[in-house]
């Protein structure tokens, strides 16, 4: 028996409200993402999705042409989530630059060390050496995003503190590199804790400062 969700979004006739399109987006969103993380990029087919969103597959292809831009599609819903997530906690940072970057670095150690993200990593790689446009494309969103944001705060510093800059952005990549890239291969093999990883991010942060006079 089908559950009240599946059931509201079951075809109707004529053009969907903007309501009811917006529902049918994020329910394909949630239970692709949930089957493509559980059971893998391979394993799953758009007529699957479709079925288990309650939805034809006239309407999944419509919306997502494919299993690969529906995968992007996913991964960048999650990217947008770890955001509104972690602007959540702005009213937390000051002007210090290295207080920013710390707390920069703390959200990017507890985004990357969820479940949910370490199961997307390791999706990803499993598929990186036949989509490798995709996979550069998806992990390069929340690359840049991370990126973009220590690199502004790496410029307003500048102007602020009256110490100039010259490289912001090799700066803000060397920092999310360096987190991240750790992240990567210590968590899905177990080998750090989440204090650890923590302190890892305070350590790139503490020597990123002390060079502050070559950024």
């Amino acid at each position: 028996m089908a559950d009240d969700t599946t059931t509201t979004l079951l075809p109707k006739r004529g053009r969907p409200s903007l309501a009811r399109a917006k529902a049918i987006d994020r329910i394909i969103i949630e239970q692709a993402r949930g089957m493509f993380f559980t059971e893998g990029f391979d394993a799953v087919s758009m007529e699957q999705v479709a079925n288990g969103a309650g939805i034809s597959k006239v309407t999944l292809y419509a919306r997502h042409p494919s299993k690969e831009d529906l995968f992007t599609a996913v991964v960048l819903d999650m990217i947008g989530q770890w955001a509104q997530e972690a602007s959540r906690f702005d009213h937390l940072l000051t002007a210090d630059i290295a207080q920013r970057l710390r707390h920069h670095a703390h959200l990017m150690v507890k985004s990357l060390s969820q479940p949910e993200v370490i199961a997307f990593q390791r999706v990803l790689l499993g598929m990186q050496h036949r989509f490798p446009q995709l996979a550069d494309a998806v992990a390069d969103a929340g690359y840049r995003y991370m990126v973009s944001i220590m690199r502004q705060d790496i410029l307003d510093a500048a102007e602020r503190d009256g110490i100039p800059v010259k490289d912001a952005d090799g700066v803000a990549r060397m920092i999310v590199v360096s987190i991240g890239g750790y992240q990567l291969y210590e968590v899905p093999n177990g080998k750090l804790t989440r204090e650890e990883l923590l302190a890892h991010a305070d350590r790139t942060i503490e020597l990123a400062m002390a060079a502050r006079a070559n950024w």
